[in-house]
């Protein structure tokens, strides 16, 4: 039983890795302790936004593969240049699922499993990413922690499972609305927290062949009052970029056909509140605000941001009693992991191939790194 391993990857939405301690989440300080966790947290690439980090954990490839790049949508620029709303290659699940496998996948966010193609699998909750009347909502219209987990213990009693997906979003909700370090927040955190001692319970009776790995899309920041980042309202900026889209602490810019790009570049980097930036495509600019900044948009969280280099941390935990839980710990205890690393590992350890994958397995870098 125990060379078959059930995996379940359990990720949080915007969970602030500051709660992540042995007062706050006591069960998971627990299962880092006793399996492992990156001190410094995992890493999440930019924008460090829900979708193009959630795309990127469950497939293992760059955002140039998956097609997702922000988690704004607006009509003429997803789908279109900024990227697309559907995953455009397979996901770990999927790998999973096609090899004969047996999958489960519970979500709390019905627009990301959409986004994942997850909506495509028979051992979906909510089905077809459609959320059954009377379920209980939070305040941004997600089924709440509390409602999904009856769905998460139930998939994971099941003794013939191989793969778990499990998703919550309540603290990402509340840390928008309130702020990350808000006592609603902290509250939420250990609410959820103590959901992962009753899904620790039911796993028990599979524990010597369980790995589960905890994650999270990115971490989270409060918004300082200062004005929101507008390129278009700057002269200095104009004619240089012909569309544009906000995702948080992060924007992404089409470059005028034509223009001098240094020129563009040095003019958009100079903006009041840009931190920093990154080049994509020869007409395709990533703008990055400093810390507590964030970009204008009809939609701004009114207290906690992401986007940026201040929120690309992610929770990075492992724990289980299948023998790979020892060589995995050791892994990202020496280097915190990359989100796109997550699911080549676990695929490699379920024996299915993830051929789009840009991440690394990292049992297998870990055995070279020794060796060399």
């Amino acid at each position: 039983m125990a060379d078959r391993p059930k995996i379940v990857l359990l990720a949080f939405d915007g969970f602030p890795l500051r709660a992540f301690n042995k007062v706050v989440t006591p069960n998971l300080w627990g299962l880092g302790r006793d399996g492992g966790f990156a001190q410094e947290g995992g890493r999440t690439s930019l924008p460090s936004t829900t979708y193009p980090s959630f795309a990127t954990l469950m497939t293992g490839a760059s955002q140039q593969k998956t097609g997702i790049r922000t988690t704004a949508q607006k009509p003429g620029a997803v789908p279109g240049w900024a990227g697309g709303d559907r995953c455009l290659v397979p996901t770990i699940v999927h790998a999973a699922r096609d090899a004969g496998l047996r999958t489960a996948v519970v979500m709390g966010d019905q627009k990301l499993q959409r986004v994942l193609r997850l909506d495509e699998m028979q051992q979906v909750w909510p089905p077809a990413a459609v959320v059954p009347d009377g379920t209980e909502l939070d305040a941004h219209g997600y089924p709440t922690n509390a409602a999904i987990l009856p769905h998460v213990l139930e998939a994971a009693a099941d003794r013939d499972l191989d793969l778990l997906f499990a998703h919550f979003n309540e603290t990402d909700t509340l840390g928008h609305d309130l702020g990350p370090s808000a006592s609603e927040t902290l509250a939420c955190v250990r609410a959820a927290d103590a959901m992962v001692g009753e899904l620790l319970s039911v796993l028990a009776p599979d524990w010597d062949r369980t790995v589960i790995v905890v994650a999270s899309d990115h971490d989270m920041t409060r918004r300082l009052p200062y004005p929101a980042i507008d390129p278009t309202t700057s002269r200095d900026c104009a004619g240089f970029f012909d569309d544009w889209i906000a995702d948080g602490c992060a924007a992404w810019l089409r470059l005028t056909s034509g223009v001098d790009a240094h020129m563009a570049i040095n003019r958009l980097t100079a903006l009041e509140g840009v931190e920093n930036w990154r080049w994509r495509e020869p007409n395709v600019l990533l703008l990055l605000a400093a810390t507590g900044r964030v970009f204008a948009a009809p939609w701004i969280p009114v207290n906690g941001i992401h986007g940026s280099l201040s929120t690309d941390r992610t929770l990075a935990i492992v724990g289980g009693g299948h023998t790979a839980v020892a060589d995995l710990a050791a892994s990202i205890a020496d280097r915190s992991p990359r989100l796109r690393d997550w699911s080549p590992t676990l695929a490699a350890l379920l024996g299915i191939g993830l051929p789009e994958a840009d991440g690394f397995d990292m049992l297998e870098l870990s055995v070279l790194e020794s060796a060399g």
